[in-house]
């Protein structure tokens, strides 16, 4: 929990009332985010801004399948790109998650972590300490922090500072995880369908209110139970994974792609009639159609079908009555030969 009541109390006193105001205002930016790269936006603007340290450096969890770590490296408050060979984050939150300190110097983290190569990466930053994200559930990432700039090492006060504004940010990128677990199918790192279907609704009463066009993707893998049969589950779950992928980067931001079900994907495009639609679904065609797709006994070839649709105010009532046309086009694709784009009249 964040500081509060008696606590915040305690704090007034030994910070004092301007380091209070910023802890709870930075607090409150902190925890109103659900994104995780503006939670660490806002830590790292605070901490430079307060201490002018030459480097701040956040590593968190990949996603809850994969220990590797992300790493977010700020240089000043520009994000540079940081390449720690690292395959794993697990032994380091498990070592910061066997004693209760809210933060270590790294001459103590040399000292006791078990393994050298670590210790040797990790050095590479010249980290002064290191501060655990902590949370009620364990460790969920740690931030390593140089010396001050000019001005010596960290003093109690600083490290009070840090640690209360480091709970803040433990807090929030807890939530952004939840959210992204409520949110995100496992496998391929797209919306889901819950939630694709929560973000069509919005669309349409946007639609509705401000006469917004907007239009709706709907993409099936061609022949897919033969791969199924033919390679193997493992395999076509390779092929759902890399078909997200391209999908992903085959749209733009504002875009919202989701996974349908099974081999089944939706893309909605917003302020996108269906002729622009129909030109990003013959790109997202010809980007699978040309994709090597990585197999045991060679590369295997892959096709879609798509069907577009435009959502219309006067003859659409529901989302489910949207998802009916696209999925007509769709169907319209696989009847006339599979591997092309038809768009709903």
């Amino acid at each position: 929990m964040p500081p509060q009541g008696e606590e915040l109390q305690h704090l007034d006193m030994e910070l004092g009332n301007q380091d209070l105001k910023e802890i709870i205002e930075v607090g409150s930016q902190i925890t109103a985010q659900l994104d995780m790269e503006n939670i660490i936006k806002n830590v790292v603007l605070s901490l430079f801004a307060k201490f002018q340290t030459p480097t701040v450096t956040f590593l968190v969890p990949h996603d809850l399948d994969e220990s590797r770590p992300v790493i977010y490296h700020f240089q000043g408050m520009k994000s540079q790109e940081l390449v720690l060979d690292l395959p794993s984050i697990t032994s380091l939150l498990g070592f910061l998650e066997r004693d209760e300190y809210n933060q270590i110097t790294f001459a103590y983290f040399s000292e006791n972590f078990p393994d050298p190569q670590v210790v040797a990466r990790l050095a590479e930053l010249q980290p002064d300490i290191i501060v655990p994200l902590r949370t009620d559930k364990g460790v969920n990432g740690l931030i390593l922090l140089p010396a001050k700039a000019g001005s010596g090492p960290f003093t109690l006060l600083d490290v009070q500072y840090i640690t209360q504004i480091v709970r803040f940010a433990s807090i929030a990128i807890e939530n952004a995880n939840l959210y992204w677990q409520a949110t995100t199918d496992r496998m391929t790192k797209l919306f889901s369908h819950h939630f694709f279907e929560k973000n069509l609704e919005e669309e349409i009463l946007r639609a509705r209110r401000y006469g917004a066009c907007f239009s709706l993707l709907m993409l099936d893998i061609d022949h897919f139970k033969k791969f199924n049969d033919a390679y193997g589950h493992l395999q076509g779950d390779l092929i759902i994974k890399e078909i997200a992928h391209i999908l992903r980067s085959s749209v733009r931001s504002i875009d919202f792609t989701a996974r349908y079900g099974g081999e089944e994907f939706a893309v909605i495009l917003p302020e996108v009639n269906a002729q622009g639609a129909a030109v990003v679904a013959e790109r997202i065609r010809q980007s699978i159609e040309r994709h090597e797709f990585a197999g045991e006994e060679g590369r295997l070839h892959v096709t879609v079908s798509i069907g577009v649709a435009e959502f219309k105010v006067d003859r659409m009532r529901t989302a489910s009555q949207f998802i009916a046309e696209a999925d007509k086009a769709l169907y319209q694709s696989k009847e006339l030969g599979r591997n092309r784009v038809t768009v709903q009249k």
